[in-house]
């Protein structure tokens, strides 16, 4: 439910079907659940987020450090083998992982989202158990996220592409309209909260189709989001895949790749409220990601610059 401070502000031409449940009555937690239970596989749609006009370097020729950098909102977790030594991860074990990790991160920047943190997951039952028991101990009990953004300059590709989760759609089936679709088409100037309160519907939105393809994967160990980021592994092995937007573009059109660019820019663009003080330096874990361990298997690091042009240019 909207609060009746943002009905007011929100403007007349933003309709309350593109806000969706600005409209709807109270729902129970098992009412908003069961919309997104897997009643067979079927695609989590990925979000429309690509790359304007950015100059990647040549990390065989470059002495330029920040080129490898890998993007630092990347969930951290225990190490993995890499795949071919005995005791790997599986590609497709690796994707749920990754995939489960991004969820439970991104769930910080979006509080009004309710979903368990338990799920019975057969196909990757053993790899959750241990994923859990090794993921680093969560630092806050909540997290209350504010957006920051330049309104002047939502006019501009290259400032809305550097914060992708304006790029997000509001819609759960459709890669349009999208956060910057509706705020650029207001007839009247729209309030930051009101902008707000569009990117954390947009990421509501968002976490239920990835809630909806982890539950798939867990039921039936497959998803088509899945079948898409086998076939890049197929494709990177055949073909040259050298730093280029086309290519970058192509990662992103991968879940995995655009939560990553979520993640990274979320991070800065964030004014958080941490609720409990910060977990000792004895409690913290390895630092590995699987989304790294993604990176260094398709051998695409030069995508950290990517990412970390997003993390700079807030």
């Amino acid at each position: 439910m909207y609060s009746k401070k943002y009905r007011s502000l929100t403007i007349s031409s933003i309709s309350c079907t593109l806000l969706l449940a600005s409209c709807a009555g109270p729902e129970s937690y098992q009412q908003k659940m069961s919309r997104y239970e897997p009643k067979a596989i079927s695609q989590n749609i990925v979000p429309e987020i690509k790359v304007n006009d950015f100059k990647f370097i040549d990390e065989l020729h470059s002495t330029d450090k920040t080129a490898k950098r890998s993007p630092a909102s990347a969930p951290e977790n225990p190490t993995l083998e890499s795949e071919g030594n005995e005791g790997a991860t599986t590609n497709k074990k690796l994707y749920f992982l990754t995939l489960y990790s991004e969820y439970e991160t991104l769930k910080k920047y979006t509080p009004e989202f309710a979903a368990t943190n338990s799920m019975i997951c057969p196909n990757f039952h053993t790899s959750l158990l241990r994923h859990l028991d090794g993921a680093a101990p969560s630092n806050t009990t909540s997290v209350t996220s504010t957006l920051k953004y330049d309104t002047q300059k939502f006019n501009d590709e290259k400032y809305v592409s550097s914060r992708p989760e304006l790029l997000l759609p509001m819609s759960q089936t459709e890669v349009t309209p999208k956060v910057i679709d509706l705020i650029k088409n207001s007839k009247e100037q729209i309030s930051d909260f009101a902008i707000n309160e569009l990117v954390h519907k947009a990421l509501d939105i968002h976490l239920a189709k990835t809630y909806s393809e982890i539950r798939e994967l867990c039921e039936y160990g497959n998803s088509d989001n899945y079948y898409i980021y086998e076939n890049l592994i197929t494709h990177i092995k055949n073909n040259t895949f050298a730093p280029g937007n086309k290519n970058m573009n192509t990662l992103l059109k991968t879940t995995v790749f655009s939560n990553i660019a979520l993640m990274t820019s979320l991070e800065k663009s964030s004014v958080k409220t941490l609720s409990r003080a910060i977990a000792s330096k004895d409690e913290s874990p390895k630092k590995n990601t699987y989304a790294n361990e993604i990176i260094t298997r398709l051998n695409v690091s030069w995508a950290n610059q990517y990412f970390n042009y997003i993390k700079e240019s807030h």
